[in-house]
């Protein structure tokens, strides 16, 4: 007989047991010394119309009821149970799946009734949070993943007990219990993204003298040696809340530390030379996060930035998805995730021998993989700056293929998720300007025989240096000119000739791909119909996109139009010439973009970005990245947000405050749990 039973995992703010639906008919149970017996009970109750609560010693609970029962009631389980026997083939018959719809199939030798229970527990929130454990820690472990599904396919789990039962004196008996669990439509909790080891504290002012007396008074507060963890949270969460409801000030200060210790060292240090950085108008900024600009000048000067190919590193955005489980699902619901993020390339995990320990190790990427990736973690992140925190660009540019990654991420294509395929497979980045590179043989008039090695370079000099030797060397190219720094690609051998005539050192990225050279231009029409993308039906007119075809002479510095054929070419000029992202930076400061905001895995135009600024003695510009590779990725975001902040740009902090409010409201209630017991 098949089962859907739901099950809600417990305690769980918002849907405990006490929370449930007073309508709701509630059984209570207390698990026994054997877990089969006990869980066969509960099902047999459910089967009878009950709901029932199945309680174990350790203090968890799992919430069984009839799928039916669950929807009519509105409530969203975790996870279904659809198969229940004595061996794994008999469960999946029951379940009505097949052995290939099982994406994890765990055993697990606990044998006492409270630990097989705590595995159950385990897998129902595994499901319930989209994440899988490595094999290694399956159990219960910290150094879990993102649990990738194809499109419309639910996540199916198995788990089989081995046990042996020993009666008295008698001989061990093995005997095994296999279950068949399912995806169901609750979500776990998402993390907070503060709590008493990240802290996040805003103080405004309109005078200097404001300022001191409101550091003081939280200096005051942090002080206090009795200080306890609900405390501290509950102090952030009324700093915040006051925050989102003042006017604006004209002075706004973040400060950000590990600790109320921390917070105090930080106030100390600001309060130090909090007059000198009012008076001579410079940014305060330190490595915890704390921010403070005196003379905030970005509010209508926003630029999204998207950074090019190969930004891309083992790991990227791991963590997001349990701070944001609702975009992840959105993100799944529109297109292939696990795709959009090449996971099994970015995710890749390797055991190391030693000590069993699990590990992102690189892997090599083709061009197109490195492509669609680093549209993947920009589309990925342009979505939470926007949704989850109202920010709006004023501007928007992107470093090489990044300018795809702009069209795709900001409402401008209808479906960018089509793209992904279509990179997979496209002869232009699988052969033409990047493997074979035929397009390069094609130019350079080669026969089948001949071997082409190509490599690009990272050299310290002038564009003009290099372009005056190029005449000197046909298949050597100027690809990029970025800040003090240049791009020679093309034949090895002719750009190390190149480099040293002009006596330079290159760092060789042992990358092959020929885009900003002259063979990519072979592929302008290809290039052109690849790109030329049904576009939404409303546009963001209200954005200002910079192409740096714009600054091809051929365009005059025409805006790109918002209609499909014109996006297209402008894509394909950007890929075929010379990339002058120098050129590209003083031209959106020129339109009035001031703060730039990297959206893209790692930092590596933010920069850029200071450098140029910094070559032009631009005070009044700065590059924030929401991302970096070797850092936490939310303590790198929220090193952003509280840049932002401080610059006054326009956005919502309500992802910060109601992850306070949840765990002010989960302390309450298991407190309220505590001291009216466990339900038995």
């Amino acid at each position: 007989m098949p089962l859907r039973i739901a099950l809600l995992a417990q305690p769980r703010a918002g849907l405990s047991a006490n929370l449930l639906p007073s309508s709701l008919e509630i059984e209570n149970l207390k698990l026994c010394d054997d877990f089969t017996t006990a869980l066969n009970t509960a099902i047999q109750l459910v089967n009878q119309g009950n709901a029932v609560t199945l309680t174990s010693q350790s203090g968890l609970s799992i919430v069984l009821m009839a799928g039916l029962t669950a929807a009519q009631n509105r409530i969203h389980p975790h996870a279904y149970l659809s198969g229940f026997a004595a061996s794994l083939p008999h469960a999946v018959e029951q379940s009505r799946r097949q052995p290939d719809d099982i994406s994890i199939k765990q055993t697990s030798t606990a044998s006492t009734a409270v630990e097989q229970f705590s595995v159950l527990y385990q897998l129902i929130d595994d499901i319930a949070a989209r994440h899988q454990q490595p094999e290694s820690t399956q159990e219960g472990g910290d150094d879990c993943q993102y649990w990738f599904t194809k499109p419309n396919k639910a996540r199916v789990a198995s788990l089989t007990f081995n046990t042996e039962n020993v009666a008295f004196n008698a001989k061990s008996q093995a005997s095994s219990t296999s279950l068949v669990l399912t995806q169901a439509t609750g979500l776990k909790e998402a993390k907070p993204l503060l709590d008493s080891s990240r802290l996040f504290f805003i103080v405004t002012g309109n005078t200097e003298a404001e300022l001191s007396t409101k550091l003081a008074e939280l200096n005051k507060h942090l002080g206090n040696p009795a200080l306890q963890s609900s405390v501290l949270i509950e102090l952030m969460h009324q700093n915040l809340v006051c925050f989102r409801t003042d006017s604006q000030p004209q002075f706004t200060i973040v400060l950000q530390g590990s600790s109320a210790d921390a917070v105090l060292l930080e106030i100390n240090a600001l309060t130090k030379v909090l007059s000198k950085v009012i008076a001579e108008q410079i940014d305060y900024k330190t490595p915890a996060g704390s921010y403070f600009s005196p003379a905030p000048d970005s509010r209508g000067k926003v630029a999204f930035v998207y950074p090019g190919v190969g930004t891309v590193y083992p790991g990227m955005l791991r963590d997001f998805y349990q701070y944001f489980p609702e975009l992840y699902a959105r993100l799944e619901r529109e297109g292939n995730l696990k795709e959009m993020l090449q996971a099994n390339k970015t995710y890749a995990a390797s055991h190391d021998n030693g000590n069993n320990k699990t590990d992102n190790q690189p892997q090599e990427m083709t061009l197109s993989e490195l492509a669609i990736a680093g549209v993947g973690s920009s589309y990925i992140l342009t979505q939470l700056l926007c949704e989850s925190f109202s920010v709006k660009p004023d501007f928007a540019l992107g470093y090489s293929k990044g300018e795809a990654s702009m069209w795709a991420s900001l409402g401008v294509w209808r479906n960018p998720h089509a793209l992904i395929e279509m990179t997979q497979t496209s002869p232009i980045f699988t052969t033409a300007i990047s493997g074979e590179l035929t397009a390069v043989r094609e130019v350079w008039q080669l026969g089948e025989n001949e071997a082409i090695t190509w490599n690009s370079f990272l050299v310290r000099s002038e564009p003009a240096a290099i372009e005056a030797l190029l005449p000197q060397y046909p298949r050597a190219y100027l690809a990029i000119i970025q800040g003090d720094t240049c791009i020679l690609a093309g034949c090895e051998q002719s750009c190390r000739d190149l480099l040293k005539q002009l006596g330079k050192r290159g760092i060789a990225s042992n990358r092959v791909t020929a885009m900003h050279t002259t063979p990519a231009w072979s592929q302008h029409t290809q290039v052109t119909d690849f790109y030329n993308q049904p576009l939404c039906d409303v546009l963001p007119h209200h954005i200002r996109f910079i192409s740096a075809a714009e600054l091809l002479p051929q365009n005059a510095d025409q805006p790109v139009n918002l209609d499909r054929q014109s996006i297209a070419i402008s894509i394909a000029d950007t890929f075929c010439s010379t990339l002058d992202f120098t050129a590209l930076i003083r031209a959106a400061r020129e339109h009035g973009a001031r703060l730039f905001i990297e959206l893209g895995a790692d930092r590596q135009t933010s920069t850029l970005i200071d450098k140029i600024n910094r070559a032009d003695k631009v005070t009044n510009s700065l590059a924030v990245a929401t991302n970096a590779k070797g850092g936490d990725d939310i303590q790198t975001l929220l090193k952003c947000i509280a840049q932002l902040i401080t610059q006054q740009v326009p956005l919502s902090i309500s992802p910060l405050v109601d992850g306070l409010a949840r765990q002010l409201v989960s302390s309450e209630t298991q407190s309220t749990l505590h001291t009216q017991g466990e339900p038995v």
